[in-house]
């Protein structure tokens, strides 16, 4: 058997996942933790391993795992929280800054999208679940089909509370008040239309600031200073590798060219495992312009999106600098709103368009 749990990062995430492998272990026995975000992932996992159960732990689980669910009527556990509160808990965590931190929940909030809407999903949301652990491992075993009583759920809550592994929830907005404004800003871009997504808005505009990029010849250094394009053509920008829902996307570069820089004919392209979108770039002079490209991204899509600029020959003088990378969606309407629409009008959802 395989047991999957995705879902935001953060604590209530980490005890979700940890109550899934207790559960099963006490139904099943011995059972492997996964954590991976795709099928190619899951399956050579499952090869090397050879056990027999699985509870497979997912931050940014891919289309394909979605798709494979769907397909097979899997029941699984799906995790949310508020982005900001994910964020604070992950940027906490070793290897991580604010920018990674911010890079990495973009991220799993775009695959959560779909998974949060399938049928079998048994939606956990941090803010209601984790103020009653009992009830929500008990909604776990019981969605999940495994034979584990009350009281040795309760005994499973208390193990895991003895070893520091809680379903701690706080909304205390004194860490995200301290950060300053333009640390703000990034995180709102990049984060805001999920905020209001999951507040019942409708999904729109995405801005992935340039501290999330990289330049071209030193990937270690963040594109928020200006680019010197002398030298032979290359790759001058690119970044940010972040997940984006399915969908049609319009995406807009922002960029300011120097004189010298703006004699140089430039390539922008959008890359997600291929080639979505290129467009050729020449400036009319120095100053700021954009770039304007429109790709559409699949459900079963697994590949996290990169922006490149590329400029097409040598130069011998002149600087360019990135401004933002904005990204506006295709609305379309929740499935939801059309089943009441459609319900409305007497219609099953197969004649509702």
């Amino acid at each position: 058997m395989i047991f999957f749990s995705v879902g935001l990062p953060g604590r209530f995430a980490e005890w979700c996942d940890a109550v899934v492998s207790r559960l099963a272990r006490h139904a099943l026995g011995s059972v492997e933790v996964l954590s991976v975000n795709t099928l190619e992932e899951l399956a050579l996992a499952v090869i090397r391993t050879g056990a027999s159960h699985f509870v497979v732990c997912s931050r940014q689980p891919g289309g394909g795992v979605q798709t494979a669910l769907t397909q097979a009527g899997r029941r699984f556990i799906a995790v949310l929280d508020e982005p900001r509160i994910a964020l604070r808990d992950l940027a906490h965590q070793p290897g991580y800054d604010l920018v990674a931190a911010t890079r990495a929940v973009a991220s799993s909030c775009a695959a959560m999208l779909g998974y949060s809407a399938l049928p079998g999903a048994l939606v956990l949301t941090a803010g209601n679940e984790a103020r009653d652990p009992l009830a929500a491992a008990t909604a776990i075993a019981r969605h999940l089909e495994l034979d584990v009583g009350e009281p040795e759920i309760e005994q499973i809550i208390c193990g895991l509370a003895g070893e520091g592994i809680a379903p701690e929830h706080s909304e205390d907005s004194l860490w995200w008040d301290s950060l300053p404004e333009p640390e703000q800003a990034l995180v709102n871009g990049a984060l805001g239309a999920y905020v209001d997504y999951y507040a019942g808005g409708d999904l729109t505009g995405i801005t992935w600031e340039r501290e999330l990029f990289f330049i071209g010849d030193q990937p270690n250094e963040r594109a928020t200073r200006p680019i010197d394009v002398t030298g032979r053509a290359r790759c001058l920008i690119y970044g940010p590798y972040i997940l984006l829902p399915p969908g049609s996307w319009s995406v807009s570069v922002l960029l300011g060219f120097s004189k010298e820089a703006a004699e140089l004919g430039y390539v922008a392209e959008i890359v997600a495992g291929s080639h979505l979108s290129r467009v050729s770039l020449q400036p009319a002079g120095a100053g700021v312009f954009e770039a304007n490209l429109a790709i559409s991204i699949e459900a079963s899509h697994d590949h996290p999106v990169e922006v490149r600029l590329f400029s097409e020959r040598a130069g011998f003088d002149g600087r360019l600098a990135l401004g933002q990378v904005t990204l506006r969606r295709q609305l379309t309407s929740r499935p939801e709103k059309r089943s009441e629409f459609a319900s409305w009008l007497g219609l099953s959802m197969d004649n509702a368009g």
